[in-house]
Protein backbone atom coordinates (compact mmCIF):
# COMPACT_ATOMS: atom_id res chain seq x y z
CA UNK A 1 0.00 0.00 0.00
CA UNK A 2 1.41 3.44 -0.59
CA UNK A 3 -0.26 6.71 0.29
CA UNK A 4 0.68 10.30 -0.13
CA UNK A 5 -0.03 13.21 2.07
CA UNK A 6 -1.61 16.61 0.05
CA UNK A 7 -2.35 19.67 1.47
CA UNK A 8 -1.69 23.78 1.31
CA UNK A 9 1.47 24.75 2.63
CA UNK A 10 1.41 25.04 6.98
CA UNK A 11 -1.52 22.46 6.83
CA UNK A 12 1.44 20.68 9.21
CA UNK A 13 2.15 17.36 6.53
CA UNK A 14 5.44 16.93 7.21
CA UNK A 15 4.45 17.37 10.87
CA UNK A 16 1.82 14.37 10.01
CA UNK A 17 4.65 12.10 8.80
CA UNK A 18 6.74 12.25 11.47
CA UNK A 19 3.95 11.35 13.79
CA UNK A 20 2.80 8.60 11.49
CA UNK A 21 6.36 7.27 10.72
CA UNK A 22 8.82 8.65 13.43
CA UNK A 23 10.59 10.37 10.91
CA UNK A 24 11.66 13.95 11.37
CA UNK A 25 12.25 17.01 9.44
CA UNK A 26 14.75 16.45 6.69
CA UNK A 27 17.44 18.52 6.88
CA UNK A 28 17.82 21.74 5.44
CA UNK A 29 18.49 21.35 1.54
CA UNK A 30 17.76 17.73 1.30
CA UNK A 31 14.64 18.10 -0.44
CA UNK A 32 15.82 21.14 -3.25
CA UNK A 33 16.65 18.09 -5.92
CA UNK A 34 13.80 17.47 -7.65
CA UNK A 35 14.38 13.53 -7.73
CA UNK A 36 14.28 13.42 -4.25
CA UNK A 37 10.74 15.62 -3.81
CA UNK A 38 9.19 12.52 -2.28
CA UNK A 39 10.23 11.24 1.13
CA UNK A 40 9.35 7.74 1.61
CA UNK A 41 8.33 6.51 5.46
CA UNK A 42 7.46 3.08 6.63
CA UNK A 43 4.45 1.65 9.03
CA UNK A 44 4.88 -2.07 9.77
CA UNK A 45 1.61 -3.23 10.73
CA UNK A 46 0.91 -4.65 14.29
CA UNK A 47 -0.94 -7.56 14.07
CA UNK A 48 -1.50 -9.98 17.03
CA UNK A 49 -2.46 -12.90 14.66
CA UNK A 50 0.73 -12.21 12.89
CA UNK A 51 2.46 -12.81 15.96
CA UNK A 52 -0.05 -15.71 16.94
CA UNK A 53 1.54 -17.27 13.79
CA UNK A 54 5.16 -16.38 14.52
CA UNK A 55 4.71 -17.85 18.03
CA UNK A 56 3.17 -21.04 17.23
CA UNK A 57 5.20 -22.15 13.85
CA UNK A 58 8.42 -20.97 15.66
CA UNK A 59 9.42 -18.85 12.44
CA UNK A 60 12.57 -17.30 11.97
CA UNK A 61 11.04 -14.13 10.38
CA UNK A 62 7.92 -12.05 10.70
CA UNK A 63 7.35 -10.31 7.45
CA UNK A 64 3.82 -7.58 8.74
CA UNK A 65 1.86 -5.57 6.38
CA UNK A 66 3.95 -2.73 5.14
CA UNK A 67 1.92 1.08 4.60
CA UNK A 68 4.81 3.37 2.36
CA UNK A 69 4.38 6.89 3.05
CA UNK A 70 5.07 9.88 1.20
CA UNK A 71 5.92 13.20 2.23
CA UNK A 72 6.08 15.60 -0.74
CA UNK A 73 8.56 18.60 -0.95
CA UNK A 74 6.30 21.35 -2.88
CA UNK A 75 8.25 23.94 -4.99
CA UNK A 76 6.95 27.31 -4.06
CA UNK A 77 6.97 28.30 -7.29
CA UNK A 78 4.66 25.77 -8.88
CA UNK A 79 2.59 25.22 -5.98
CA UNK A 80 0.48 28.47 -5.55
CA UNK A 81 -0.76 29.42 -2.02
CA UNK A 82 -3.28 28.20 -0.40
CA UNK A 83 -2.73 24.98 -3.43
CA UNK A 84 -3.04 21.67 -1.91
CA UNK A 85 -1.15 20.01 -5.12
CA UNK A 86 2.29 21.01 -6.90
CA UNK A 87 1.72 20.27 -10.64
CA UNK A 88 5.46 18.83 -11.05
CA UNK A 89 4.65 16.31 -8.48
CA UNK A 90 1.76 15.05 -10.34
CA UNK A 91 2.83 12.00 -11.96
CA UNK A 92 4.14 10.64 -8.49
CA UNK A 93 1.02 11.79 -6.63
CA UNK A 94 -1.03 9.39 -9.96
CA UNK A 95 1.10 6.08 -9.12
CA UNK A 96 -0.43 6.10 -5.62
CA UNK A 97 -3.03 3.69 -4.22
CA UNK A 98 -4.27 6.50 -1.58
CA UNK A 99 -4.61 9.99 -0.85
CA UNK A 100 -4.02 11.63 2.51
CA UNK A 101 -5.90 15.10 2.30
CA UNK A 102 -4.31 17.33 5.15
CA UNK A 103 -6.96 20.01 6.27
CA UNK A 104 -5.49 22.17 9.66
CA UNK A 105 -7.18 22.61 12.71
CA UNK A 106 -4.52 23.29 15.54
CA UNK A 107 -4.15 26.13 17.33
CA UNK A 108 -2.67 28.85 15.19
CA UNK A 109 -4.12 27.74 11.87
CA UNK A 110 -8.00 26.63 11.85
CA UNK A 111 -9.39 26.30 8.43
CA UNK A 112 -13.37 25.81 7.93
CA UNK A 113 -13.35 22.17 6.97
CA UNK A 114 -15.80 22.47 4.33
CA UNK A 115 -14.29 25.00 2.71
CA UNK A 116 -10.72 23.47 3.09
CA UNK A 117 -11.87 20.05 1.82
CA UNK A 118 -13.96 21.30 -1.27
CA UNK A 119 -10.88 23.36 -2.61
CA UNK A 120 -8.62 19.72 -2.54
CA UNK A 121 -11.41 18.01 -4.06
CA UNK A 122 -11.73 20.83 -6.42
CA UNK A 123 -8.17 20.99 -7.24
CA UNK A 124 -8.20 17.34 -7.36
CA UNK A 125 -11.20 17.33 -10.20
CA UNK A 126 -9.40 19.75 -11.83
CA UNK A 127 -6.67 17.76 -12.47
CA UNK A 128 -8.38 15.11 -13.85
CA UNK A 129 -10.22 16.97 -16.02
CA UNK A 130 -7.17 18.37 -17.62
CA UNK A 131 -5.77 15.08 -18.14
CA UNK A 132 -8.76 13.55 -19.65
CA UNK A 133 -9.53 16.32 -21.64
CA UNK A 134 -5.76 16.56 -22.91
CA UNK A 135 -6.02 12.62 -23.61
CA UNK A 136 -9.03 13.15 -25.87
CA UNK A 137 -8.02 15.98 -28.04
CA UNK A 138 -4.86 13.57 -28.73
CA UNK A 139 -6.92 10.88 -29.77
CA UNK A 140 -9.02 13.15 -31.89
CA UNK A 141 -5.84 14.80 -33.35
CA UNK A 142 -4.03 11.56 -34.28
CA UNK A 143 -7.50 9.57 -34.96
CA UNK A 144 -6.40 7.01 -32.81
CA UNK A 145 -7.81 4.58 -29.92
CA UNK A 146 -11.15 2.77 -30.66
CA UNK A 147 -15.08 3.99 -30.05
CA UNK A 148 -14.87 2.72 -26.49
CA UNK A 149 -12.38 4.63 -25.33
CA UNK A 150 -13.48 7.87 -27.12
CA UNK A 151 -17.05 7.72 -25.58
CA UNK A 152 -15.35 6.77 -22.50
CA UNK A 153 -13.56 9.43 -21.86
CA UNK A 154 -16.34 12.13 -22.80
CA UNK A 155 -18.10 10.70 -20.26
CA UNK A 156 -15.90 11.08 -17.68
CA UNK A 157 -15.34 14.78 -19.18
CA UNK A 158 -19.31 15.23 -18.59
CA UNK A 159 -18.73 14.36 -14.91
CA UNK A 160 -15.97 16.12 -13.98
CA UNK A 161 -17.29 19.05 -15.80
CA UNK A 162 -20.03 19.06 -12.61
CA UNK A 163 -17.21 18.95 -10.21
CA UNK A 164 -17.95 15.77 -8.55
CA UNK A 165 -15.13 13.31 -8.26
CA UNK A 166 -14.70 10.18 -10.15
CA UNK A 167 -15.21 7.60 -6.70
CA UNK A 168 -18.41 8.50 -7.03
CA UNK A 169 -18.82 8.03 -10.66
CA UNK A 170 -20.10 4.01 -11.53
CA UNK A 171 -18.25 2.90 -14.38
CA UNK A 172 -17.69 -0.47 -15.80
CA UNK A 173 -15.06 -3.13 -15.08
CA UNK A 174 -14.22 -2.52 -18.78
CA UNK A 175 -14.01 1.10 -18.45
CA UNK A 176 -11.81 0.48 -14.89
CA UNK A 177 -9.68 -1.57 -16.50
CA UNK A 178 -9.02 0.75 -19.35
CA UNK A 179 -8.59 3.68 -17.08
CA UNK A 180 -6.45 1.50 -14.63
CA UNK A 181 -2.87 3.68 -15.81
CA UNK A 182 -4.09 6.97 -15.75
CA UNK A 183 -4.08 7.21 -12.04
CA UNK A 184 -7.10 9.62 -11.94
CA UNK A 185 -6.39 11.37 -8.24
CA UNK A 186 -10.46 11.87 -7.49
CA UNK A 187 -10.93 8.14 -8.09
CA UNK A 188 -8.83 7.21 -5.28
CA UNK A 189 -9.65 5.75 -2.16
CA UNK A 190 -8.61 9.11 0.30
CA UNK A 191 -9.31 9.90 3.98
CA UNK A 192 -9.31 13.95 5.25
CA UNK A 193 -7.04 14.35 7.79
CA UNK A 194 -7.52 16.91 10.42
CA UNK A 195 -4.78 18.07 12.02
CA UNK A 196 -6.03 19.13 15.47
CA UNK A 197 -4.57 19.86 19.08
CA UNK A 198 -4.74 16.77 21.27
CA UNK A 199 -8.05 17.93 23.35
CA UNK A 200 -10.25 16.98 20.22
CA UNK A 201 -8.27 14.28 18.75
CA UNK A 202 -11.07 11.86 20.41
CA UNK A 203 -13.81 13.38 19.67
CA UNK A 204 -15.36 13.36 16.39
CA UNK A 205 -17.38 16.24 14.46
CA UNK A 206 -20.25 15.09 12.89
CA UNK A 207 -21.34 17.82 10.67
CA UNK A 208 -17.16 17.02 9.05
CA UNK A 209 -17.90 13.69 8.63
CA UNK A 210 -21.30 13.79 6.70
CA UNK A 211 -19.41 16.91 4.38
CA UNK A 212 -17.13 13.96 3.38
CA UNK A 213 -18.56 10.93 3.35
CA UNK A 214 -21.02 12.72 1.08
CA UNK A 215 -17.84 12.55 -1.72
CA UNK A 216 -16.83 9.40 -0.61
CA UNK A 217 -14.14 10.12 1.59
CA UNK A 218 -13.91 9.18 5.64
CA UNK A 219 -12.23 11.83 8.28
CA UNK A 220 -9.32 10.76 10.36
CA UNK A 221 -8.61 13.06 13.80
CA UNK A 222 -4.75 13.39 14.13
CA UNK A 223 -3.17 15.25 16.95
CA UNK A 224 0.04 15.41 14.90
CA UNK A 225 2.24 17.56 16.72
CA UNK A 226 1.12 15.82 20.09
CA UNK A 227 1.72 11.93 18.71
CA UNK A 228 5.49 12.95 16.89
CA UNK A 229 5.99 13.78 20.71
CA UNK A 230 5.31 10.21 21.73
CA UNK A 231 8.29 8.70 19.59
CA UNK A 232 10.88 10.02 21.94
CA UNK A 233 9.01 7.84 24.89
CA UNK A 234 8.91 4.34 25.69
CA UNK A 235 5.97 1.79 24.66
CA UNK A 236 4.82 2.28 28.14
CA UNK A 237 4.75 5.47 28.44
CA UNK A 238 3.39 6.11 25.04
CA UNK A 239 0.12 4.07 25.25
CA UNK A 240 -0.30 5.78 28.60
CA UNK A 241 -0.47 9.24 27.37
CA UNK A 242 -3.00 7.59 24.56
CA UNK A 243 -4.99 5.88 27.22
CA UNK A 244 -5.12 9.31 29.30
CA UNK A 245 -6.45 11.31 25.24
CA UNK A 246 -8.80 8.70 25.05
CA UNK A 247 -6.97 7.05 21.74
CA UNK A 248 -7.16 3.65 20.93
CA UNK A 249 -3.57 3.30 19.90
CA UNK A 250 -0.87 4.97 18.07
CA UNK A 251 -1.79 7.08 15.17
CA UNK A 252 0.25 4.63 12.78
CA UNK A 253 -2.24 1.84 13.68
CA UNK A 254 -5.26 3.93 13.69
CA UNK A 255 -4.49 4.88 10.28
CA UNK A 256 -3.58 2.21 8.39
CA UNK A 257 -7.55 0.24 10.16
CA UNK A 258 -8.98 3.51 8.34
CA UNK A 259 -7.00 3.06 5.15
CA UNK A 260 -7.96 -0.72 4.91
CA UNK A 261 -11.52 0.05 5.86
CA UNK A 262 -11.55 2.72 2.67
CA UNK A 263 -9.67 0.67 0.56
CA UNK A 264 -11.98 -2.57 1.52
CA UNK A 265 -8.78 -4.32 2.41
CA UNK A 266 -8.57 -8.16 3.99
CA UNK A 267 -5.43 -10.04 5.53
CA UNK A 268 -4.77 -13.65 4.92
CA UNK A 269 -1.41 -15.28 5.85
CA UNK A 270 1.33 -17.77 4.42
CA UNK A 271 3.01 -18.91 7.78
CA UNK A 272 5.79 -21.83 8.98
CA UNK A 273 8.84 -22.67 10.03
CA UNK A 274 10.62 -20.40 7.80
CA UNK A 275 8.51 -17.55 7.49
CA UNK A 276 5.42 -15.99 9.27
CA UNK A 277 4.06 -13.29 6.73
CA UNK A 278 1.16 -10.97 6.29
CA UNK A 279 -0.50 -9.83 2.77
CA UNK A 280 -3.76 -7.56 2.19
CA UNK A 281 -5.74 -8.45 -0.29
CA UNK A 282 -8.81 -6.94 -2.29
CA UNK A 283 -11.98 -7.87 -0.25
CA UNK A 284 -13.75 -10.37 -2.60
CA UNK A 285 -10.80 -11.77 -4.46
CA UNK A 286 -10.09 -15.32 -4.80
CA UNK A 287 -7.41 -17.82 -3.94
CA UNK A 288 -5.82 -17.75 -7.55
CA UNK A 289 -5.44 -13.57 -6.84
CA UNK A 290 -4.13 -14.02 -3.34
CA UNK A 291 -1.19 -16.17 -5.53
CA UNK A 292 -0.57 -13.44 -7.93
CA UNK A 293 0.00 -11.30 -4.88
CA UNK A 294 2.84 -13.38 -2.93
CA UNK A 295 4.47 -13.61 -6.45
CA UNK A 296 3.03 -13.85 -10.13
CA UNK A 297 4.69 -17.50 -10.68
CA UNK A 298 2.08 -18.87 -8.48
CA UNK A 299 -0.93 -16.85 -9.63
CA UNK A 300 0.42 -18.35 -13.52
CA UNK A 301 1.16 -22.05 -12.01
CA UNK A 302 -1.63 -22.46 -9.84
CA UNK A 303 -2.86 -25.77 -9.03
CA UNK A 304 -4.83 -26.00 -5.84
CA UNK A 305 -5.22 -23.93 -2.34
CA UNK A 306 -4.66 -25.60 1.04
CA UNK A 307 -6.77 -22.71 2.71
CA UNK A 308 -7.28 -22.97 7.10
CA UNK A 309 -9.26 -20.39 9.27
CA UNK A 310 -7.18 -18.57 11.53
CA UNK A 311 -9.63 -19.24 14.68
CA UNK A 312 -9.45 -23.08 13.98
CA UNK A 313 -5.87 -23.20 13.65
CA UNK A 314 -4.72 -21.55 16.80
CA UNK A 315 -6.87 -22.93 18.73
CA UNK A 316 -5.60 -26.68 17.13
CA UNK A 317 -1.97 -25.05 16.90
CA UNK A 318 -0.65 -27.62 14.52
CA UNK A 319 -0.47 -28.91 10.77
CA UNK A 320 -0.94 -32.36 11.75
CA UNK A 321 -4.04 -31.62 14.13
CA UNK A 322 -5.81 -29.43 11.50
CA UNK A 323 -5.70 -32.10 9.42
CA UNK A 324 -7.03 -34.63 11.95
CA UNK A 325 -10.14 -32.14 12.23
CA UNK A 326 -11.20 -32.36 8.90
CA UNK A 327 -10.75 -28.03 8.97
CA UNK A 328 -7.57 -28.23 6.24
CA UNK A 329 -10.15 -27.40 3.07
CA UNK A 330 -8.99 -27.97 -0.33
CA UNK A 331 -10.27 -25.09 -3.14
CA UNK A 332 -9.52 -23.91 -6.01
CA UNK A 333 -8.82 -20.70 -7.93
CA UNK A 334 -12.13 -19.17 -7.88
CA UNK A 335 -12.35 -19.33 -3.91
CA UNK A 336 -13.09 -16.40 -2.62
CA UNK A 337 -10.58 -15.35 0.29
CA UNK A 338 -11.54 -14.21 3.93
CA UNK A 339 -9.58 -12.32 6.50
CA UNK A 340 -7.55 -14.06 8.42
CA UNK A 341 -7.12 -17.31 6.09
CA UNK A 342 -4.27 -19.07 6.35
CA UNK A 343 -3.22 -20.22 2.85
CA UNK A 344 -0.62 -22.59 1.39
CA UNK A 345 -0.82 -22.73 -2.92
CA UNK A 346 0.22 -25.57 -4.85
CA UNK A 347 1.61 -24.44 -8.01
CA UNK A 348 3.95 -25.55 -10.76
CA UNK A 349 5.48 -23.14 -13.48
Amino acid sequence: MRAGIIGARGAGKSTIFHALTGIGPAAAGTQSDSRNRARPGQIKVRDPRLDELESIYGSKKKVPVELTLLDFAPNPKEQKEGAALDPSLLPLVRDLDALLMVIPSFSGNVADFATAFKAIEDELVFADFDQAERRLERLKKDKGGSDFERASIAKLIEWLESGAPLRQLEISPQEEKAFSSFGFLSRKPALAIVNCDIDTAATPVEADAEIAKARGVDVFRLAAAFEAELWELSPAEQAELLRDAGLSGPAGDRLVSALYDRLGLITFYTAGEPEAHAWPLKRGESALEAGGVIHTDIARGFIRAEVVGYEDFVRLRSDAKVKEAGKLRLEGRDYVMHDGDIIHIRFKV
